[in-house]
Parts: C-alpha cells; sequence; structure tokens
C-alpha cells in the first residue's frame, strides 16, 4: 500500500451551521496538480492544530506538549504518522515509533493529534494513496473556488443537517440522495 506524504494547507473557518472545520491536507509531492484531502474537524481540534501550526508557547504544557516531553524522554522516537483508513466521516490513523534498543510498534491515534504532534516533534505524515484518491477534493469550479468532497469524508450529523437544508431548499433530488445515504449508515 503506497503511502503519500501530506501537510495542512489550511483549517477552515466554521462551517455553518456546526461548530465544525474542514482541515484540509495537501500531498507534498507527486502530481503537477497536487490532491487534496478535507477532514471534517472539530472546533477544540482546530484550535489545538492552530495553536501548533503558529509555534505559540503556552505558559503550561499542552497535551501535544506533554506527550512529545515524554517521547523525548523515554528516548523514543517518533517516525511517522499514517492515515489508513475513513468511514462515516471519521478517519483513522497509526503512529510509528522506535524504542531505544531499536524495536519498533504502533499507536493507533486520531489524525488531528497526530498532526499537533507532528508540528510539535517534525515527523511526517502520510495518506495511503487509496484513500487519498478516493477521498480527494474535486474542483467543481473554474477559478477553484468550489469543490465537493465524498460523502464517506462527511459525518452522519453533518449529512443530517444537509439533508434538512435540502428539504427546506426544495432540493428533494439531494435530499433523496442523502436519506439514503443516511439510511444505508444505519443499517436499515
Amino acid at each position: 500500500m503506497d503511502e503519500i506524504e501530506v501537510i495542512i494547507s489550511g483549517i477552515s473557518d466554521l462551517l455553518r451551521p456546526s461548530t465544525s472545520h474542514a482541515l484540509i491536507l495537501e500531498e507534498v509531492c507527486g502530481n503537477e496538480s497536487k490532491r487534496r484531502l478535507a477532514m471534517i474537524i472539530g472546533d477544540r481540534e482546530a484550535t489545538d492544530l492552530r495553536t501548533c501550526m503558529s509555534g505559540y508557547k503556552t505558559p503550561r504544557p499542552l497535551t501535544f506538549d506533554l506527550v512529545a516531553s515524554l517521547l523525548l524522554e523515554a528516548d523514543v522516537t517518533v517516525n511517522k504518522a499514517v492515515i489508513y483508513d475513513v468511514n462515516d466521516g471519521v478517519f483513522n490513523s497509526y503512529i510509528y515509533c522506535t524504542r531505544p534498543d531499536g524495536s519498533t510498534f504502533k499507536v493507533d491515534s486520531r489524525p488531528t493529534d497526530a498532526f499537533s504532534l507532528s508540528l510539535k516533534m517534525g515527523f511526517p505524515i502520510f495518506v495511503t494513496d487509496e484513500i487519498l484518491e478516493k477521498e480527494k477534493i474535486r474542483i467543481v469550479t473554474s477559478d477553484g473556488s468550489g469543490f465537493s468532497m465524498p460523502l464517506n469524508s462527511v459525518g452522519t450529523d453533518m449529512l443530517q443537517m444537509d439533508l434538512e437544508a435540502a428539504v427546506n431548499n426544495e432540493d428533494y433530488e439531494r435530499a433523496a440522495m442523502l436519506r439514503d445515504e443516511i439510511s444505508r449508515r444505519k443499517g436499515e
């Protein structure tokens, strides 16, 4: 399974009416037009990432500072993190590490935690090529301002809000498609 290195290219403002944000990832190298991936994240995760990205030094250590300090004290090397799966809008990742004796291990992690720790410690983040290709943002306007995301990248709660908006706007074709996707996820 090929792994493609990605970086954070941006974090959106709030996605109304929810308190979610879109974390936009971009492949580091590869195609001339780099693929981008959007992950819907919560307000707290967006704040944590922005704090790490800015390099702001908090008066007391945040969780990621604490974890980074523990790993450094234990002489554990963090090699990389890999986003390997997505289901119902939830992305999964592992952080790969090496102990002082040379043995390796991986730890299950939320991708946002992996990115925050990466920003503190400097290790790369990868996503499998299969997920990047399947879940990539697709540009739908010529100026690049409009884009679409695969339904799998969006949680059921956001689909439900979009369904309500589609019904209110009398966009019944979209409402039917969203209703079917929500039913499929609920196993109905």
